[in-house]
């Protein structure tokens, strides 16, 4: 009886497990939102010592007017994308910035071992696996979120901020 049982739950457990396997590779659109003419980022630094951080610049040609851009996914971390109208289209910036940066604070009971504590920075881990030079963008189609895959993004010069 006990076989009888597994035989019928086999086909349901690896179809459950083969649901999960396909989610990673159907999460990315094939077309992008609009046509990208121009993709780069630049790290920047700030007059204020500590402050630094790297902007992401993406211009697109005449986005549907139904698409809400959200955030952007690079260099292992997440930012919310703000938008800009330009002659030609919009364009979508991502500003990481270091400084911004969440960090856990160790408590010690004893003030002698709480002397010369730094914090830990906390990093969250983003859902997807990145190279160099590449970026997701989130962004909503009537209420549907939806992700492309931006690749070839270049590295400019960068900013100094006094």
């Amino acid at each position: 009886m006990k076989t009888l049982k597994l035989f019928f739950l086999l086909p349901l457990i690896s179809f459950i497990m083969m649901s999960f396997s396909q989610c990673n590779g159907d999460q990315f659109d094939k077309t992008p939102p609009a046509t990208i003419t121009e993709s780069f980022y630049q790290k920047w630094v700030g007059g204020v010592p500590g402050s630094k951080g790297t902007l992401v610049t993406i211009k697109l040609n005449n986005p549907d007017k139904e698409i809400v851009f959200d955030s952007i996914y690079f260099d292992g971390a997440i930012t919310s994308l703000k938008t800009s109208k330009t002659e030609k289209g919009i364009t979508l910036t991502g500003n990481f910035s270091a400084n911004t940066a969440q960090n856990d604070i160790v408590m010690e009971g004893d003030p002698k071992k709480e002397f010369g504590n730094t914090p830990t920075k906390r990093s969250a881990k983003i859902p997807f696996d990145l190279e160099q030079g590449e970026a997701i963008i989130s962004y909503k189609i009537k209420k549907k979120k939806r992700y492309y895959k931006v690749i070839g993004i270049k590295k400019t010069k960068s900013l100094f901020y006094q």
